[in-house]
């Protein structure tokens, strides 16, 4: 939609309108977070919200990816359950597994979530030779039930293959400016007119974009691996997230060094900001309260899943 000039609201008018409007929502029944499928954490991680940002952080082949997809999972469900109250919009840049690999975990959740089938996605794919996949599964994916949920998961997660930063940034700006109105106000004794306020076309709509994981992000002209990432996080947070109230999950490895003998000798084996893998000084991206609660809450999720 197009930019609109000179037709602000006031930010105190606004941020007030904002808190009844958030009041009313919970007094008419209705939502301002997806609530959280982690039970035991409730207190501290109350679930995804609009416009926050998250940080999974954990040592390699920890289940950083399982777990994150497992929050998608439950709050996709959700939505489906609750079409009035939550429309969801995943962005998935899988920079290190593929769209279709990801939908297989996808199909391996659902058969446990519906049916209480355990099967891995390796054996959904008849890895082992002698193991192929049970015909009465492959029935039961093929089934009308499921279609509906898969049909439904092709209209809310969509993946790019884009892998730079300025790439990510274009593909959600588009979609933002494409699905609601930019206000823009003009500066003081200046005819010049800057960004003041994003309204999206449907406040329902959750927009969630992840990286992962973000130190496979793709290099731009003159920068190092980490200039990159650094870019990036601020990319998502400093617009998409604080402009365009999307939601932002950054997977991010903790570097090898956190995971040696002289660490586990230490008891140094938590991960923590100053572990972060290529580059520490993304987590200056996340409010204080996001990151202690949130990331460290996911890292304490990962250790135990």
């Amino acid at each position: 939609m197009a930019d609109t000039f000179g037709m602000s609201e006031g930010l105190v008018q606004r941020a007030i309108t904002n808190l009844k409007k958030r009041r009313q929502n919970l007094i008419d029944g209705k939502i301002n977070s997806i609530p959280s499928p982690f039970k035991r954490f409730s207190n501290d991680f109350i679930g995804l919200e609009q416009g926050m940002s998250m940080g999974i952080t954990s040592f390699s082949k920890s289940g950083k990816t399982q777990v994150t997809l497992y929050l998608l999972f439950e709050a996709f469900l959700y939505a489906c359950e609750h079409p009035n109250q939550v429309k969801l919009k995943v962005f998935y840049y899988p920079l290190e597994e593929t769209d279709e690999r990801i939908f297989n975990r996808f199909q391996s959740w659902l058969l446990f979530k519906l049916d209480k089938i355990r099967i891995s996605p390796s054996n959904l794919r008849s890895t082992r030779n002698e193991e192929p996949l049970p015909e009465y599964v492959l029935k039961l994916l093929e089934s009308e039930k499921y279609v509906n949920y898969f049909n439904a998961f092709e209209k809310c997660f969509s993946f790019s293959n884009v892998s730079n930063p300025t790439g990510i940034m274009k593909e959600m700006k588009t979609y933002a400016e494409e699905h609601g109105t930019t206000f823009k106000k003009k500066v003081e004794y200046s005819d010049t007119e800057v960004f003041d306020y994003y309204e999206q076309e449907d406040p329902t709509e959750y927009r969630i974009v992840v990286i992962d994981h973000i130190s496979l992000v793709d290099n731009e002209r003159g920068m190092t691996k980490k200039e990159a990432i650094d870019k990036l996080s601020e990319y998502l947070t400093k617009y998409l997230r604080n402009r365009y109230n999307f939601t932002t999950i950054v997977i991010q490895q903790q570097s090898v060094e956190g995971e040696s003998n002289d660490s586990i000798k230490l008891g140094r084996i938590r991960p923590s900001s100053g572990n972060l893998s290529d580059s520490k000084y993304v987590a200056r991206d996340y409010p204080q309260i996001v990151f202690k609660h949130k990331l460290i809450l996911i890292i304490c999720i990962i250790r135990s899943y």
